[in-house]
């Protein structure tokens, strides 16, 4: 493996400048240097087409979906696949938060390891309804996995299934049956959110937080400041870095 081999961050998204915005200052402020950032959506959706209009970027490539062809996230997910020229790609969902370091510590697990993925077996969670951050149980939780692409092109069925929820959990569970992945536990380099336009259920999201511990007022106040933009990337890998709880 080269020193920094280009790392695609895959984005799909859908009617959310707002979030969209976010996910990609959080590119932006990635420390890795060899990165472009995928963004696929789909014809009929003019507020994301009307925002990514005045994104400037030769590091963002954008991918427009025909309007006429409803297409799963899944489906979605492997045109993004298909589309990027990284030797390795990030799922990168656009209403989640990514530490500076996340892409730079997860590459070099890969290459410390010899192992073709990392995955995050731990992350930091935050619920905007009532206003409080979780650090999650252990698992691996998939929209945190940095992969070598071609495992993906290899004609073995590792592609991202073609459905509305829940695609990307084949993929990991057979990069993990054939002990490809390296766990990581590193929760502050990834935060999950729930702001009410999920593509899971509330009820979904309730069995996650009931299976997560609380983190306190200060640290969910914190994190709520991180996700609404009141600090810069510097500040909010700092506060990310510093919390003890």
């Amino acid at each position: 493996m080269s020193a920094s081999p280009l790392v695609s961050c895959l984005c799909v998204t859908l009617g959310r400048p707002r979030l969209l915005e976010r996910a990609i200052k959080c590119f932006r402020g990635q420390r890795y240097p060899e990165k472009e950032l995928v963004i696929v959506y789909e014809g009929f959706d003019g507020p994301t087409k009307d925002f990514l209009a005045g994104v400037g970027d030769p590091n963002i490539v954008k991918i427009e979906a025909p309007a006429d062809t409803p297409l799963t996230l899944g489906a979605l997910r492997n045109a993004a696949v298909s589309a990027c020229s990284g030797e390795y790609f990030s799922q990168w969902d656009d209403d989640d938060y990514s530490h500076p370091e996340r892409i730079a510590f997860q590459m070099d697990v890969i290459a410390q390891s010899g192992l073709p993925a990392s995955i995050l077996m731990q992350w930091l969670i935050f619920d905007e309804k009532e206003g409080r951050a979780y650090l999650s149980h252990r698992r691996p939780w998939e929209g945190s996995l940095v992969c070598r692409k071609s495992l993906l092109r290899d004609g073995d069925g590792v592609g991202y299934g073609d459905l509305k929820t829940g695609e990307d959990t084949p993929v990991v569970r057979n990069l993990f049956s054939r002990g490809l992945v390296f766990p990581v536990i590193m929760p502050r380099l990834y935060i999950y959110t729930w702001h009410g336009g999920n593509v899971w259920s509330r009820d979904h999201w309730e069995s996650i937080f009931a299976s997560s511990r609380p983190l306190s007022d200060e640290s969910s106040r914190l994190i709520r400041g991180i996700l609404g933009g009141d600090y810069d990337t510097g500040e909010a890998a700092g506060i990310l870095d510093e919390l003890t709880d």
